[in-house]
């Protein structure tokens, strides 16, 4: 299973539709910041099962479910934005243990929130950041990156970050 994975669009919906052209995959997990882009995704690609995430833009209640768990390919995942772990004396190694704390008996832990690619194994658990796919932020510059994901048939995995050009 190819599972493509993007975090922080900020509105470039046209990004995202030419990397899911680009990469045909099976999957679609967006980690947030919007959520609304993901939904407009949806659309144009019904075909192409998606897991849809809350980020920080994407509402202000606290009640707001900021935390989904998946099992994908018997691989137990933990999916967040990630925000909800990061404040302003927080270090972004201590969000990370915190994910970790939450992450229970997950394999894989994805977020998003850094627009920085991230990728870690410890102990045979893997905590992974796609980076922003989208140009619409802050500090612009930098190209969009998204995340690749492959579970083969015996349960290993493929990961790559790709740049959009």
């Amino acid at each position: 299973m190819k599972i493509l994975i993007l975090s922080d669009s900020h509105g470039d919906v046209d990004i995202m539709c030419g990397v899911v052209e680009k990469e045909k995959p099976d999957m679609i997990i967006h980690l947030g910041d919007s959520i609304k882009d993901a939904e407009k995704l949806n659309n144009k690609y019904p075909d192409i099962k998606m897991i849809k995430i809350l980020g920080g833009i994407d509402s202000q209640k606290e009640d707001e479910e900021w935390i989904q768990y998946a099992e994908i390919c018997g691989k137990r995942f933990m999916l967040t934005h990630g925000h909800t772990f990061l404040d302003e004396t927080t270090v972004y190694c201590k969000a990370q243990q915190n994910m970790w704390l939450y992450a229970g008996n997950s394999d894989i832990v994805l977020y998003g929130h850094m627009h920085e690619p991230f990728i870690n194994c410890c102990e045979g658990k893997w905590i992974m950041c796609p980076g922003r796919i989208g140009h619409n932020v802050e500090g612009g510059g930098v190209n969009p990156k998204y995340g690749i994901l492959e579970i083969n048939k015996s349960g290993t995995l493929n990961w790559q970050f790709i740049e959009v050009e």
